[in-house]
């Protein structure tokens, strides 16, 4: 549960429980590089685009480990830590877990997906990560922050806010490309950003909306495929029960996990169906295992 819940406070707490984890998030977001954010000893500062206007989030972690204090929108703070997001379904039962799932769940279960506080913001991530090292992304990801965003002063020289998506729909395709990006990476971003621009689509509207009909949305665009349009549902609008099964990251994860030397597509989802209902937990614990093997610790 949380406390002071009034809409549009500035500042609330949302308490640890075996179901949310707020401060092992807190951790993901502290050392996630596709955010714009100073990490501090007790916390971290998030920048973001909240319309058009640069904003900013405060996460602190309470110094007992009972949760995380969020100071700035509450509501984008909620949002961002999956507050909402129910516990296990009724057809998940732990006692009955085969027990590579059993040991998954021990070390991550509670630690919901994290999702981007600004929606266009996370749709541009996951274009400019089609393909490439989580690193390289973050290398296009502030490139295009730093010339078309908002720099922020206090956050270093090399800091700023990603632009908007009605800044973006006014680029030329060429001007994107001299950043690195791939011809077809900024055709795609700019027609995105114009999509929204003009209305067509909808945040609100993809989230609520069912996934098989969200999906249908973004596959549309072209140079959104199945990948990016299963990331977008689960990292940027927070459907609950979405796998990425053709992610390269998660079916490494889940061969080291589960003892295997390959695992395919088709495996991944068929473990993936032990957690049907909320296998976006199973995919953000994997890709969180991932993260952690790749660059140590927690």
């Amino acid at each position: 549960m949380i406390t002071g819940t009034n809409s549009g406070a500035d500042e609330d707490f949302l308490a640890e429980s075996r179901d949310h984890r707020y401060g092992e998030q807190l951790r993901f977001i502290a050392r996630f590089p596709a955010y714009a954010t100073i990490v501090q000893p007790e916390g971290v500062t998030w920048w973001y685009r909240r319309r058009e206007a640069p904003a900013v989030l405060r996460l602190t972690k309470d110094p007992e480990n009972q949760g995380v204090r969020v100071q700035g929108d509450v509501e984008v703070g909620r949002r961002v830590m999956r507050q909402d997001a129910a516990p296990l379904p009724d057809g998940i039962r732990l006692e009955g877990l085969p027990a590579v799932h059993r040991r998954l769940f021990d070390q991550y279960g509670g630690i919901r997906p994290v999702v981007f506080a600004d929606p266009f913001e996370g749709v541009a991530w996951a274009i400019l990560g089609q393909q490439i090292t989580v690193g390289f992304a973050a290398q296009l990801k502030n490139a295009v922050a730093a010339r078309y965003g908002t720099m922020i002063p206090e956050a270093g020289a090399n800091c700023a806010v990603f632009p908007s998506a009605s800044v973006l729909s006014r680029v030329h395709v060429d001007d994107l490309r001299t950043l690195k990006l791939s011809r077809q990476k900024a055709e795609t971003l700019i027609a995105v950003a114009r999509a929204i621009d003009d209305g067509k689509w909808d945040w609100s509207r993809l989230s609520a909306m069912p996934s098989q009909e969200a999906y249908e949305v973004l596959i549309k665009m072209k140079g959104i495929g199945p990948w990016t349009a299963e990331y977008c549902l689960l990292r940027v609008f927070g459907h609950p029960d979405v796998l990425p099964a053709g992610d390269v990251a998660l079916r490494r994860a889940w061969a080291r996990i589960s003892d295997r030397p390959v695992v395919s597509e088709s495996d991944l989802r068929h473990g993936g169906a032990v957690w049907r209902g909320m296998r976006s937990d199973f995919a953000f614990w994997l890709w969180l295992d991932n993260f952690r093997q790749r660059h140590g610790g927690a």
